[in-house]
C-alpha cells in the first residue's frame, strides 16, 4: 500500500483546522493512518495511506479516561457510525463517510455549544 508522510506544525487549539485538513487529504485520496511525534521538535508527523478519494468527515476528541472506560467510549462512537483511527497527545481521531444525505450536525462529535465547551475545558 502506498503511503505518504506529512509534517505539520500544529497546536492543541488547532483541532478543528486539523480535522478539516484531514478531510481535505481524504478527498485527495489519502486517508489518515497514524499521527505521531516527529524528530522535529515542533512538528507533528501524519502518515497517510492511498485510498479512493471520498468525502469524509474527520473529528478529534480530547477525553482523558481510565483504561476500563476505553472500550465503552469507543463503542459509543462506533454505534454512531464513527471509525476510530488512532490516538495522539490525548486526542482520539475519528472519521465518518459522508453519503450526501445526512445533516451537517451528524458529522460533528460535538454538535452543540455545551458539548464543545465541555471538550475544550478538558484540554
Amino acid at each position: 500500500m502506498e503511503k505518504k508522510v506529512v509534517y505539520r506544525i500544529t497546536t492543541i487549539a488547532d483541532y478543528d483546522r486539523e480535522a478539516l485538513y484531514l478531510g481535505e487529504m481524504h478527498a485527495k485520496g489519502w486517508k489518515l493512518k497514524e499521527v505521531s511525534y516527529s524528530n522535529l521538535v515542533v512538528a507533528v508527523k501524519y502518515t497517510f495511506e492511498k485510498c479512493q478519494p471520498e468525502q469524509v468527515s474527520y473529528q478529534l476528541d480530547f477525553h482523558p479516561m481510565e483504561k476500563s472506560e476505553r472500550a465503552s467510549y469507543l463503542q459509543l462512537f462506533k454505534d454512531c457510525g464513527w471509525e476510530h483511527i488512532t490516538d495522539f497527545n490525548g486526542f482520539s481521531y475519528f472519521r465518518k463517510l459522508r453519503s450526501g444525505i445526512e445533516l451537517d450536525a451528524e458529522f460533528e462529535i460535538y454538535n452543540d455549544a455545551t458539548g464543545k465547551l465541555a471538550m475544550v475545558k478538558r484540554i
